[in-house]
């Protein structure tokens, strides 16, 4: 069964040899997780030389940290994008075309958080906490500034659905598509995931008068 597309998408930065072989690293630590994903491993997926990834990065730990890296900096981007959505009340549906863009582009880079934080992770935790903030300082805190959210709404377990749906939708992506009639990662399927997660937190999440 097809899964989200394991490209990961290219920007003028990773046009170099250090970032194939860093992307490598990801699409393997996100499939296999890292502690079955050598470096002989990631020099094939690269199309180099074991040595040349020693070169760039040394060890596996120092490889990992890059990985970690670029996971922070998406999400950064992540969060300068939803904040640029979320001034205003009406910006759920716009909030849900951000989100959804960002979980079809990123998913190989959700996958590997999602998997590590499985394993005990701590830079997984890292990883997840910042998701968690991005979700309540980029897309709550707009809301909330506008008035678009419900007094009584619990802001700190609204912030942390929204990331763990957004994991748990990647990571049990195989066993959601069965249940569709195609596979999650297809445009049409995605779409349903959008308007049915927007109106899942509208309704629970924005005033009466908003929903």
């Amino acid at each position: 069964m097809a899964q989200f597309d394991a490209r990961i998408p290219a920007r003028q930065s990773d046009l170099s040899t250090y970032a194939r072989i860093r992307n490598a690293a990801l699409a393997g630590f996100a499939a296999r997780g890292v502690a079955s994903t050598s470096i002989r491993d990631v020099a094939a997926a690269a199309g180099v030389s074991p040595g040349l990834v020693q070169h760039h990065f040394g060890t596996k730990v120092r490889l990992r940290e890059a990985v970690d890296e670029y996971l922070l900096d998406v999400m950064a981007e992540f969060s300068r994008e939803l904040a640029e959505r979320s001034e205003s009340a009406g910006a759920w549906p716009g909030l849900g075309d951000a989100t959804t863009a960002w979980v079809r582009d990123n998913a190989v880079a959700l996958r590997y958080l999602a998997r590590a934080m499985i394993d005990g992770d701590p830079a997984a935790a890292r990883g997840f906490d910042a998701l968690v903030e991005i979700t309540r300082t980029s897309w709550l805190a707009p809301l909330d500034r506008a008035g678009a959210l419900r007094p009584d709404a619990d802001r700190d377990w609204a912030a942390i659905h929204a990331a763990v749906f957004t994991l748990a939708s990647v990571l049990f992506e195989p066993a959601i598509s069965r249940q569709l009639p195609e596979p999650f990662s297809t445009p049409a399927q995605l779409d349903r995931w959008n308007v049915a997660t927007v109106d899942l937190y509208r309704n629970g999440l924005a005033r009466r008068e908003d929903a």
